[in-house]
């Protein structure tokens, strides 16, 4: 009889599970929203059941269900995914309490990461730098005991917070002050806290991923450089970093062995440092599998899914025996790809899939959970596909990346291709100059030419809304208008 998996998750991370189970034999089980009955993950897995409603409190996010319903359907494990649930002590405890395997650290692993203020101590308590922060902060009088030395700008976060959210950035501390007081009025940060750390817009967001098993034996991926962010959104990623030296990296390997060592990590993750001026200094332990995972994934020809699930379950990493650290052979870059109307702050794109093309080679890998007839949901995150390049050098993987960008064509729904294809064209880019504030400080996508497909675009948009408002009334002379040389670059341009 096949083990079964439940995996109450859903777009690319659902897809990739899904995939990646099945390979191992397993029947793969699949809990969805209402509003997702029509997705690839639920045409894909072996079965799939509806929860009763499409918010997140009463489907993705609702503990009790999923772990009711992994009971009725004697589950063998369940497998979280990233976001939602994947980094809650409390679910992963459910899971062992009724005998379901978690895929994923244990509880006490996960207690530990959560709480920012608690790891930054246990950092500091190794001799390993951390950014200067003050907290917890759960209270607005709690604001007056922030040293003077802190210097701005700066970054309030939530204590437990993750995935980015509940991220903002402060330019003096008076903004801060009013950033928390708004925070605080929220009954989750009054009972879990704030702290304010300083924010380096020319810094480097550097990730370490690794495996360590239950005999202590721990694998690292080279390093991957995520400083290129939308509101804290990853965006363009790259590995190895051309913003380091080696015997920095060599540092962050050190560093990250003592923290994993002393917490005695199980599993797959991910230490974050923020690099300032050639100095490391730790962020967070990011525990859960993540978008980005395909990276590593083409450093060492392995499925980083079966993986975790191997190592979390009592295997030991193959071929290892102490400390092995992987050397790159590639550059590999990955964008992250998003229902978003770039010219127009971003906004989520949602509506039917009308057409949908892509051409791809043995570099180029395109995940996502698109198809001709696809509906995307407005109801949450917009994040539609991740896409990843490799070569041998990297000026040869950033032109793989614009030429695959270019083989891709989406109809239907407006998303953030156009936005992608401006930035791997930046000299800044190019030169290796990917900052934490890369997208303010050295970008503009303002300044990007219109094609001729944007144009064509507005124009039909433009005639149809004629052909509404007025069938036949003044239509030649409208249409004469539109003939005029120039008409819909004018036109586009100022919408």
């Amino acid at each position: 009889m096949k083990k079964k998996i439940l995996i109450p998750n859903r777009g690319i991370i659902a897809l990739d599970i899904i995939d990646s189970f099945k390979s191992l034999g397993f029947e793969t089980i699949l809990l969805h929203s209402p509003e997702d009955a029509q997705t690839l993950p639920v045409k894909l897995a072996d079965r799939s059941y509806k929860f009763f409603s499409s918010r997140l409190e009463d489907s993705y996010e609702d503990m009790e269900s999923i772990i009711d319903k992994a009971i009725e359907l004697k589950v063998d494990y369940i497998h979280p995914g990233y976001g939602f649930l994947a980094e809650e002590p409390e679910f992963s405890r459910a899971c062992i309490q009724n005998n379901i395997g978690f895929v994923g650290p244990e509880p006490q692993i996960l207690e530990v990461v959560k709480n920012k203020i608690q790891l930054k101590e246990l950092a500091a308590g190794l001799g390993i730098k951390t950014l200067p922060w003050f907290g917890p902060i759960k209270r607005p009088l709690d604001f007056d005991s922030v040293p003077n030395d802190l210097k701005f700008p700066a970054i309030v976060k939530p204590i437990k917070g993750s995935g980015g959210r509940g991220i903002k950035v402060v330019e003096y501390k008076k903004d801060a002050q009013e950033q928390i007081n708004e925070m605080l009025k929220r009954e989750r940060y009054q009972k879990e806290g704030l702290f304010i750390e300083e924010y380096f817009p020319f810094g480097h967001h550097i990730e370490i991923p690794f495996f360590r098993d239950i005999r202590s034996n721990i694998l690292f991926l080279p390093e991957i450089e995520s400083s290129i962010q939308r509101r804290f959104q990853k965006i363009f990623q790259e590995s190895p970093s051309v913003n380091i030296s080696e015997e920095l990296r060599q540092s962050l390997y050190r560093d990250s062995q003592k923290l994993i060592e002393k917490i005695d990590y199980i599993g797959l993750g991910y230490v974050e440092f923020i690099v300032v001026d050639g100095q490391a200094f730790f962020s967070e332990i990011n525990p859960s599998y993540q978008i980005n995972a395909l990276i590593p994934e083409i450093h060492i020809t392995a499925n980083f899914l079966k993986k975790q699930f191997a190592i979390t379950t009592g295997e030991l990493l193959h071929n290892v025996e102490g400390v092995k650290i992987v050397k790159p052979v590639y550059s590999v870059m990955l964008v992250s790809l998003m229902a978003e109307n770039p010219f127009d702050i971003f906004r989520p794109s949602s509506g039917t899939v009308t057409e949908f093309y892509s051409y791809s080679t043995i570099r180029n890998m395109f995940k996502t959970d698109l198809y001709t007839g696809a509906r995307m949901s407005p109801l949450y995150d917009p994040a539609v596909g991740k896409i990843c390049t490799f070569s041998g050098r990297r000026a040869n993987t950033i032109n793989d990346m614009k030429n695959f960008l270019n083989n891709i064509i989406i109809s239907g729904i407006r998303t953030n291709l156009p936005f992608l294809r401006h930035l791997l064209e930046s000299k800044a880019l190019a030169r290796g100059e990917t900052i934490i504030d890369f997208l303010s400080l050295k970008y503009d996508f303002a300044t990007r030419k219109k094609s001729e497909e944007d144009i064509y675009i507005a124009g039909a948009l433009l005639s149809a809304a004629f052909h509404l408002e007025n069938r036949e009334k003044n239509y030649k002379a409208r249409l004469e208008k539109m003939k005029q040389p120039g008409f819909f670059t004018r036109l586009f341009n100022r919408m």
